[in-house]
């Protein structure tokens, strides 16, 4: 006996709630993705909704981003449009006394809260859909084991069998490695035929049988549908339209949103260059790059001179050399050169002496009398401020003998 084709939505990572930046606009970017999310799934009126955790940032969104998903929520609703999720690593519970917020929202009927259900599933009609919740202890595959085994999923053979689950697992194309991530694909409970993954905010889809699991179905990350960190600014935005025949044949497509920021990440290398260089060459790089609305990333990589520090790179002059972009976002990876052996000071003022000692060399390396000693003239540059201070003339005239 054949079941009843289904069309149903996978996706994950919304993070309602992010101001990133600390701006405001990037807040109303988050919600203007979702909005234009359910858009398209009003258009495509699929047979359900499956969020894989995440919906939100924060375990305990404000009131304005409560009201927001509320409403797009209830668009959904009056389409009749089922809406199924489970928590994330953002979004749930911060303890079992408050609870996570999609349990308020599955009471008022925007949404089933898969694991608030006997069983932690529910069927729609010839789906059945089991969701597990963020697994937050470090012996996450211990914890998958106990919740499978408290709550044991029932997929019937005859019907189309999803499971949701919110935690990387460690597949090579994903570049997490088993002991980060301490689930694999082959610890997941067997007998589905579409694995609903969030959590990894690159989306990613690949064949059952690639990691040895029974099925011609899917193991699928829809990744996220905002950039909620610059190191994803590449990987597109969107959700997956599940599309399942009714011999169980699976067609997969990916839906993109067009409506999200642009982000713009580069790499240079300061190398060789002094903070003031670097600093001036950074603005006139993001100067050329400047487009309107656009996040900018400046990664700035290389080696310092001897005695320069980070802090010393001019970052306020390159973030704003943009006179288009939202904001620029520079991210310091540079290194400070290891300085022969610094002089020792008196515990008294050792930062400030330190620090004092690290600028006088540069200075003098760059600009040195001939003949004369660059750490020599730092060392004392240094030295004399003390008897300057105290009016010690002759630990002064004595320094200063003691360059000639």
């Amino acid at each position: 006996m054949s079941m009843r084709p289904l069309e149903f939505i996978h996706m994950a990572d919304v993070h309602l709630g992010y101001a990133q930046y600390n701006l405001e606009e990037r807040l109303r970017d988050f919600e203007r993705a979702f909005r234009e999310a359910v858009d398209k799934i009003l258009d495509i009126k699929p047979d359900f909704v499956l969020i894989c955790g995440d919906l939100f940032h924060h375990p305990r969104p404000s009131n304005e981003t409560l009201e927001f998903a509320i409403e797009q929520l209830c668009r959904l609703k009056t389409a009749r449009i089922p809406v199924l999720a489970i928590d994330g690593s953002h979004d749930s519970a911060p303890n079992s006394v408050t609870g996570t917020i999609l349990r308020p929202l599955d009471s008022a009927g925007l949404l089933t809260y898969l694991p608030k259900r006997p069983g932690s599933s529910i069927e729609l009609g010839d789906c059945y859909i089991y969701g597990i919740g963020y697994l937050r202890s470090r012996a996450r595959k211990a914890e998958l084991q106990e919740y499978v085994k408290e709550v044991p999923p029932t997929p019937d053979p005859s019907k189309f069998n999803v499971m949701a689950f919110h935690t990387a697992l460690s597949i090579g194309e994903l570049g997490i490695p088993r002991h980060a991530a301490n689930i694999g694909p082959s610890d997941l409970p067997r007998g589905f035929d579409y694995y609903a993954g969030g959590h990894i905010h690159r989306p990613f889809l690949a064949r059952l049988s690639e990691f040895g699991l029974p099925g011609e179905g899917y193991l699928a990350y829809s990744g996220s549908t905002e950039t909620v960190n610059y190191r994803e600014a590449s990987f597109d935005k969107g959700f997956f339209l599940v599309r399942v025949s009714a011999d169980k044949e699976v067609e997969v497509e990916r839906i993109k949103l067009e409506g999200t920021r642009k982000f713009v990440v580069f790499e240079e290398d300061i190398t060789g260059l002094s903070p003031s260089e670097a600093g001036r060459q950074l603005a006139e790089r993001v100067k050329a790059l400047d487009e309107r609305g656009a996040v900018i990333v400046p990664i700035i990589t290389g080696r310092l001179p001897p005695g320069a520090l980070r802090s010393d790179v001019d970052l306020g002059l390159v973030r704003s050399a943009a006179e288009l972009a939202l904001t620029v976002r520079p991210v310091v990876r540079v290194e400070e050169a290891e300085l022969e052996e610094l002089p020792s000071f008196s515990e008294e003022r050792e930062d400030l002496k330190t620090r004092a000692y690290r600028y006088f060399l540069e200075a003098f390396r760059n600009r040195c009398p001939e003949g004369m000693d660059p750490e020599k003239l730092a060392r004392t540059a240094v030295e004399i401020l003390d008897p300057l201070l105290s009016g010690d003339k002759e630990k002064v005239r004595s320094l200063l003998e003691g360059l000639i």
